[in-house]
């Protein structure tokens, strides 16, 4: 039996739990009114946005992952409705076992979106799964190997006429690879460039872009053809060629439906292994790790349904769910070598996601994919779990 002094005390905690409810309540939708309040008036005045996040993670190969990142959205120009914003991207891991991954990329937009400049600079200290080139590797020829890397990339699109861009680029790139499983497959196997190597290259592109948004598309067409030729400091001799094709259906304000379909090749006197087209990863038929299926070739076909639930509703600012966002997509693709396609080597993809767009300004998502692929015999069903900034395309 309770004492009096216990049961004051429990008085007294029924009391301020009754009081402190509604007030924390008031506080909480204070709190969610400022942050609408802030948010309304940074994308009626096209302010700037940066948000930091945390990199926390854990892959076999790597074990516990940390570090921080960043986005930065702004303006260059503020007058026109239709310049589209820009952005600067940052991406730091570490992990347990010293291993680094720095990446900063930009994007930016002049007036009416005359000239479009990118820049891309990643630095890997960094471990792979290595199984070999192909279609038909196998699980029991996983190799580990460290991958030192070092590419820097810049360009610059003008616009030509209404929907139409041509460019150039210029990009610098190290490489070097270490097996940390002596008697392997990478080991053991006379690989093109297994040392790495240096090489200098020059990019050239069209494109082709009516879409109404460079980020999270709703409606129009993407065309780009572009091409990389090493042209000095180079160890290697090869040029690779992508086009990459997307189409975008608005179905309604709330749906969305897009497709695409790329064909990526490398060819040349001297291509290193680490320079053929790769199968997998966040972007090209997720379910599968990016270095199981690499040849000379590549070919994929995926499709992407998006549904925004409340994005009728009024947005509340940062944290509303009119910017939360579902998606379902499916695919194909493969890898082949010059001579070598067939349609008996495809591979399927199947998944689902979340989004969060954290700035609907310059509709800037955040997602979280998990995608599943084909089950080879003895073999688990591949798969892969995807954090990444922005669509897959």
């Amino acid at each position: 039996m309770a004492t009096p002094n216990q049961f004051r005390q429990l008085i007294f905690a029924a009391a301020f739990i009754a009081v402190s409810i509604p007030l924390q309540a008031q506080f909480l939708k204070k709190i969610q009114r400022d942050l609408y309040l802030k948010d309304s008036a940074r994308i009626a005045q096209k302010k700037p946005l940066f948000l930091p996040f945390p990199v926390i993670g854990y892959a076999p190969e790597t074990k516990f992952q940390y570090g921080i990142g960043a986005v930065y959205s702004f303006y260059l120009d503020k007058t026109s409705n239709i310049t589209r914003p820009s952005s600067l991207y940052s991406y730091n891991m570490f992990t347990v076992e010293s291993q680094i991954q720095l990446i900063l990329q930009g994007s930016l937009w002049t007036k009416n979106n005359m000239w479009h400049m990118f820049v891309s600079g990643i630095y890997n200290d960094f471990p792979a799964y290595f199984y070999g080139i192909g279609a038909h590797t196998h699980e029991a020829d996983k190799d580990l190997i460290t991958a030192k890397r070092f590419s820097f990339l810049a360009g610059v699109e003008r616009k030509l006429g209404k929907h139409f861009y041509a460019g150039g680029g210029l990009g610098l790139q190290s490489d070097e690879f270490t097996d940390q499983e002596k008697g392997g497959i990478f080991d053991t196997t006379a690989y093109v460039g297994k040392d790495g190597g240096k090489l200098a290259v020059i990019g050239y592109e069209g494109i082709y872009d009516s879409r109404d948004y460079e980020n999270f598309t709703t409606k129009g067409t993407y065309v780009r053809l572009i091409g990389w030729t090493n042209f000095a400091y180079s160890d290697w001799n090869y040029t690779t060629i992508t086009l990459d094709a997307r189409q975008f259906i608005r179905i309604n304000a709330t749906q969305t439906l897009g497709f695409q379909a790329a064909y990526h090749t490398t060819q040349g006197r001297t291509i290193p292994f680490y320079a053929m087209s790769k199968l997998g990863g966040s972007s090209y038929l997720r379910g599968y790790y990016a270095w199981r299926y690499n040849d000379q070739n590549l070919v994929i076909g995926q499709a992407e349904y998006r549904y925004r639930p409340w994005a009728k509703k009024k947005d509340k600012g940062f944290i509303s769910d009119t910017r939360i966002i579902f998606a379902l997509f499916a695919g194909t693709g493969t890898v082949y070598p010059n001579k070598g396609f067939t349609f008996n080597d495809f591979f399927p993809s199947f998944g689902g996601g979340i989004r969060y767009m954290f700035d609907p300004l310059a509709r800037l998502t955040l997602r979280l994919d998990m995608a599943v692929g084909n089950k080879r015999p003895g073999e688990d069903i591949s798969k892969g779990l995807y954090i990444s900034l922005n669509e897959a395309f």
